[in-house]
């Protein structure tokens, strides 16, 4: 009995404490827990690993999913009669829909606290939408289904990625340690799903599908608990985030990364077969880059205690740019395999720095907002910019001198990141007198 007392006494100093002090987090607490000897280390160290083990998992469920769809879903529109430019409009609405929602849902989930209840009915939802999308060969009933299913899907990466970010400032951790495992999940998935299409036919790429979200939803509803943020209203958050000139700056260059990348993820597969790659050279370019993130997140803690979050951008800004310009001077396709091994210290640290530089310089009671802006550049705006100039220089100069045009703007975007991290006196500029700036 003492021992409830004593922790009935520590939870509600502890409560007081969050109340006039709404910044602080549950490492607080945390710490203040620690110092009762009534409360077992074991305890916390439960504690500390069943959110750890949850983030994996979700991160494992949900990539899996996502890796059963997103891969093959252009395969279904093709084998039900759609035409080139229809399926290209089907592939550009979700780019479209996310980048004018996910700030909003983030913005949302931020203001009411309700980052839980979004991420469950998000997780819910897609598969139901994606359901009818599998019953549906009409284009003009398909629209409102794929509007529906990017929607739905929008706020769910930023929420697993603050949600993982949180476990970590609580319980330790890194982020490339738990993203890691999507990057897994991704990997089993679109292999198994490839075969099973390969075998019967591409309904099972919606009865994967349906079936990991289930489980991802089902993984969902035992998200642990948030920490008490102080609430504010969404117009204040989002005016105090989008005026900082060091994050204006950030956003630039990772908008200028994300019109290389983005085209590049949509002209490699005919830069390869230009080369004269065969189908199975250029899925297999594929799988290795995939294959080559997993060590660089696995040690990007490691890493970042050396050069920090800004560190790994640097690191991603310069590999990407070698790699297009490689690209560029490339004649036989067989050369192309080992040089995707660099995509893992390309897209694994811009992946890791990225969500993790967002994350230090957000205030906490925005944080899903942050992240949800970093979603919206990198694979929303960014991609949309970076397919329509891919496609206009693809036409006019050739794959070739393409790659070298998206190498220049990679160093562009490089040269505005470093200025954007060049530490400044100027009032409101200097992001380390934030109060809420972790440096870590």
């Amino acid at each position: 009995m003492e021992v409830w007392i004593r922790l009935a006494e520590t939870a509600r100093h502890s409560i007081t404490f969050m109340e006039t002090n709404p910044i602080v987090d549950r490492s607080t607490i945390q710490n203040n827990i620690k110092t009762d000897p009534m409360v077992s280390e074991p305890t916390i160290n439960k504690q500390a690993s069943g959110a750890l083990l949850y983030a994996r998992i979700v991160f494992f469920c949900y990539y899996m999913a996502f890796g059963a769809f997103f891969p093959f879903i252009n395969l279904y529109y093709q084998r039900i009669g759609l035409t080139g430019v229809q399926i290209g409009t089907l592939s550009s609405i979700p780019l479209l829909v996310m980048s004018t929602t996910s700030v909003l849902w983030g913005g949302i989930a931020d203001v009411l606290r309700l980052h839980r209840r979004i991420l469950n009915i998000a997780l819910f939802i897609a598969p139901i939408v994606v359901f009818f999308l599998s019953r549906t060969t009409e284009y003009s009933i398909l629209i409102p289904l794929v509007i529906a299913y990017a929607f739905f899907s929008a706020p769910i990466i930023p929420l697993l990625d603050n949600a993982a970010l949180e476990a970590i400032e609580t319980h330790g951790g890194t982020y490339g340690g738990l993203r890691v495992w999507g990057s897994i999940g991704w990997m089993a998935s679109t292999w198994i799903v490839g075969e099973l299409i390969d075998k019967f036919d591409t309904s099972w790429l919606f009865y994967s599908y349906i079936t990991l979200m289930g489980l991802t939803f089902i993984v969902s509803i035992f998200q642990p608990v948030r920490s008490k943020i102080t609430r504010s209203s969404l117009d204040h958050n989002l005016h105090r985030l989008v005026t900082r000139h060091d994050f204006i700056f950030f956003i630039i260059s990772i908008l200028l990364l994300a019109v290389a990348t983005g085209s590049v993820n949509n002209f490699f597969s005919l830069y390869m077969d230009g080369l004269g790659a065969s189908e199975g050279a250029i899925g297999l370019a594929w799988s290795i880059a995939a294959l080559s993130e997993i060590p660089v997140m696995l040690l990007s803690g490691t890493i970042m205690r050396h050069i920090g979050d800004s560190g790994l951008l640097k690191i991603s800004f310069i590999t990407y740019a070698f790699r297009w310009l490689v690209y560029s001077f490339i004649q036989v396709p067989a050369l192309v395999l080992p040089l995707q091994l660099l995509h893992g210290f390309s897209y694994g640290t811009f992946q890791v720095g990225g969500v993790t530089y967002v994350n230090n310089r957000t205030p906490k009671s925005m944080r899903t907002t942050g992240q949800a802006i970093f979603t919206t550049i990198s694979y929303g705006i960014g991609p949309i910019i970076g397919t329509l100039i891919g496609g206009y220089f693809y036409d006019t100069v050739g794959i070739a001198t393409l790659f070298r045009i998206l190498s220049v703007i990679t160093i562009v975007g490089l040269s505005v990141f470093l200025f954007a991290s060049k530490p400044r006196d100027e009032p409101g500029i200097t992001v380390s007198v934030n109060p809420d700036y972790d440096p870590r």
